[in-house]
């Protein structure tokens, strides 16, 4: 079995970013950490990227009800920008609607923000895993 290289998860908040990471191979996600949103957030994701052998990134991607992209959305948009400016690696979306609701169902005792970025992620690596 060829092993690859783990996909970081990302819940993009104002104030902290939920992480999560999947396993080599990536089928399973699980919650990973919370960053507090600061002037050094896109190196701390950089290094983490480096440290756990991320080859991949999904970040989620908050739409309205209708699909339709709104300010977050804007501003989402403009984190992941950055973000595959400074790791250089390639980074998806993935619909986010209701994640925080989900993830905090089954958060087991961790933060909603990481407990959501799980959902995001595992939402994907389902998806991807059946396409």
């Amino acid at each position: 079995m060829v092993m690859k290289a783990r996909i970081l998860g990302i819940d993009y908040g104002t104030k902290n970013i939920g992480l999560a990471l999947s396993d080599q191979e990536q089928k399973q996600a699980f919650v990973y950490d919370t960053l507090k949103v600061s002037g050094k957030l896109f190196n701390e994701i950089k290094d983490l990227c480096d440290r756990e052998e991320i080859d991949k990134i999904v970040v989620g991607l908050p739409l309205g009800m209708k699909r339709e992209y709104t300010d977050k959305t804007n501003e989402v948009v403009c984190f992941i920008e950055e973000l595959e400016a400074v790791t250089k690696l390639i980074v998806k979306t993935e619909d986010e609607r209701l994640s925080t609701v989900e993830g905090e169902k089954f958060s087991g005792g961790h933060g909603r923000d990481e407990s959501a970025a799980r959902v995001i992620l595992q939402s994907y690596l389902d998806r991807k895993d059946n396409q």
